[in-house]
């Protein structure tokens, strides 16, 4: 998933390369004739005095250090491996065929494969550290993820576990006294359907809370439930909601637990809040979200299940989110496709 978005910086990468190892060449043969460049016999030339001055020199080395450390840390690992290489070939090339006024051949090529190595190094090292990040990263959220699942399953038990368990044992009793006493089993079966419908009852509440975590039902006004919620969030927002079309019931539910989420992260994380924009609209293909404030900012990762649940809401629907801090305070967006997608 990284590399494909990647993928336009590692094809940048990779052109860059092609046109370092090409110019740096280029300039071997401008310094030394082609034909010495290509290890061959030939007259030479007279260097290029703007070209050979070390400023150019350093400004060269330094450009090929920073495109070898941006390849192995952001480019795949064969596309980086063979990029580097290439750098390499040509550098130590240009080391050893060209004149060097302080350093000897063998030093200049073995000075710069000293560097070539201290760039990889680093590269390889900031490549394990975002990578550790994402693992841990990835491990909090599935942690978040089972604890949830654990809260379903310690509801299940407590709120449903009770009534099945008599509706079993009244059950068991009507079996035992059906054969000496058919009217007094057919007396226990009303209490075995008002079992039935207190544990069908409670089992509609506790998927409803863990639904909406206690939020209110979202009806068929989506405008009106939005301006609802925001008088009753108790923070300063400023609404804007644009929506001039037909919202379908299942996407209205989600902007508006997405919109409550959003502002229940800001009264529990946010300090010194002064300001909420909430922005609502519908376009041709989309709906369009944003929650902004102006508070203290905090980490992305508050060890809670809101943003990660948005998020999963979020791409269930085919959308895109975005959850982070901003310059002023902390911003929450989500784009969501009117139209189920395929």
């Amino acid at each position: 998933m990284g590399e494909t978005r990647n993928a336009p910086q590692v094809r940048r990468l990779v052109v860059a390369t092609v046109v370092a190892c090409a110019v740096i060449f280029l300039k071997t043969g401008a310094l030394i004739g082609f034909q010495r460049a290509l290890l061959m016999d030939g007259p030479g030339v007279r260097g290029n005095v703007w070209l050979d001055n070390p400023v150019a020199v350093i400004i060269e080395i330094a450009g090929g250090m920073v495109l070898a450390f941006l390849l192995v840390w952001k480019a795949p690992v064969l596309v980086a491996a063979l990029s580097v290489a290439a750098l390499l070939v040509v550098g130590e090339h240009a080391a050893w065929v060209r004149h060097h006024a302080f350093l000897y051949r063998a030093d200049a090529v073995q000075l710069l494969l000293i560097l070539s190595g201290i760039t990889v190094v680093a590269g390889v090292l900031l490549r394990m550290r975002e990578r550790s990040r994402a693992l841990l990263a990835a491990a909090a959220a599935e942690r978040v993820r089972r604890d949830e699942r654990l809260d379903m399953a310690r509801e299940l038990h407590d709120v449903v576990a009770h009534h099945v368990t008599g509706m079993l044992v009244q059950a068991q009793a009507a079996l035992v006294v059906a054969e000496q006493d058919k009217d007094q089993a057919c007396s226990m079966l009303p209490g075995i359907v008002d079992g039935g419908t207190d544990a069908l009852g409670a089992m509609r509440a506790m998927v409803r809370t863990l639904r909406d975590n206690g939020a209110a039902t979202a009806t068929g006004d989506l405008t009106a439930d939005l301006h609802r919620l925001v008088e009753k969030s108790g923070l300063p927002v400023r609404a804007t909601i644009e929506l001039t079309g037909d919202v379908r019931q299942e996407l209205g539910r989600s902007v508006l637990r997405l919109v409550q989420e959003a502002l229940t992260n800001v009264r529990k994380h946010a300090h010194d809040v002064r300001s909420v924009e909430v922005d609502v609209r519908l376009t041709a293909s989309a709906v369009l979200l944003s929650v902004a404030d102006d508070g203290t900012s905090r980490p992305a990762d508050s060890g809670g299940f809101g943003l990660v649940g948005m998020r999963e809401r979020v791409h269930e629907l085919g959308g895109r989110f975005f959850a982070g801090a901003t310059g002023d305070g902390w911003l929450v967006t989500a784009e969501l496709p009117r139209e189920v997608r395929a």
